[in-house]
């Protein structure tokens, strides 16, 4: 090999990696502006994430008097506490909403209870048990919600403001906890609260096309809240019974409970509850029948 050989397979072998070494000189400020982006676009996402389940959490409790920088008091740990990490501030509010929950049960449960069975003492009992009225329980479900973002999401920060509204919304679910002094013998909230969403889809009069015997055929099938969730689409909202933790077994239960009045009175619409054309008239005379039957629901444990 002649000295021109060697020379030119030097330039080759030498060529790409200093081309390459080249562009990244010449693209290291864009590339390093293009990640900082990058990284300011997902701190941004989470924070309009957190923002936006905050105000959605703050219109479940619509009379709680929200406490600002301005009010911060020097002697709230708390309230330090969110001047300097936000996000614990949010994660220890939630821990002290979970203490003053199992020292409730702690109370009002029997002894063998608590002894039996201590998983029983958390903020989950209190709501399966029905002792929280249902904004109560979409606070706390929110609240819960804020809280694992703020454990889970170290790299990003809390505004200090933001901490503090959390804080006082914890606080207000705080002393509803701390007034209850019992748990309620019956669950009747789901029921009501089915009453609510019947009662509702008729006073829009677009379901009037809905017989009778549809709906009895779909309380026989089983499928009755799947249908009306079909059929009423945005006009009903029963999530929390098809979907949620809350109200799991519901639907087997209230279709059971429907199923014998179906089984016991079809035929006697008209002479036991007055009615004989609307199907959704039917559906919320049989869910009263079935609170006034004294069938309150117990949650699946």
């Amino acid at each position: 090999m002649d000295w021109k050989t060697f020379f030119s397979n030097v330039v080759d072998s030498v060529s790409w990696p200093l081309a390459i070494g080249i562009i990244i000189f010449l693209l290291k400020e864009p590339i390093g502006k293009l990640l900082s982006l990058l990284v300011k676009l997902k701190y941004k996402d989470f924070e309009l994430e957190f923002r936006r389940t905050l105000e959605e959490a703050k219109i479940e409790a619509p009379d709680v008097e929200l406490e600002s920088k301005a009010k911060i008091k020097d002697d709230d740990y708390i309230h330090k506490l969110a001047r300097t990490s936000p996000s614990s501030a949010v994660i220890e509010a939630w821990r002290t909403l979970e203490e003053t929950a199992e020292s409730k049960l702690k109370e009002i449960l029997p002894s063998s209870t608590r002894k039996e069975a201590p998983h029983k003492l958390r903020l989950e009992y209190l709501i399966h048990s029905g002792a929280l009225a249902p904004l109560s329980e979409q606070l706390l479900n929110k609240l819960r919600h804020l809280r694992n973002m703020a454990a889970h999401s170290s790299e990003f920060s809390i505004s200090e403001n933001d901490a503090i509204e959390y804080y006082s919304l914890s606080k207000h679910l705080q002393k509803e906890i701390e007034v209850i002094s019992e748990l309620p013998k019956f669950k009747l909230t789901s029921l009501t609260l089915m009453i609510i969403e019947i009662n509702h889809l008729i006073d829009t009069d677009k379901y009037n096309h809905i017989t009778i015997d549809k709906i009895e055929q779909e309380i026989e099938n089983g499928t009755v809240l799947e249908y009306l969730e079909k059929e009423a689409k945005d006009d009903v909202d029963l999530s929390m019974f098809l979907e949620g933790n809350a109200y799991k077994c519901f639907n087997d239960y209230y279709i059971k409970q429907l199923q014998q009045l179906y089984n016991c009175c079809r035929g006697n619409e008209r002479r036991k509850w007055g009615i004989e054309n609307k199907g959704l008239c039917l559906l919320l005379a049989w869910t009263n029948e079935v609170i006034q039957r004294g069938s309150g629901w117990y949650p699946c444990e």
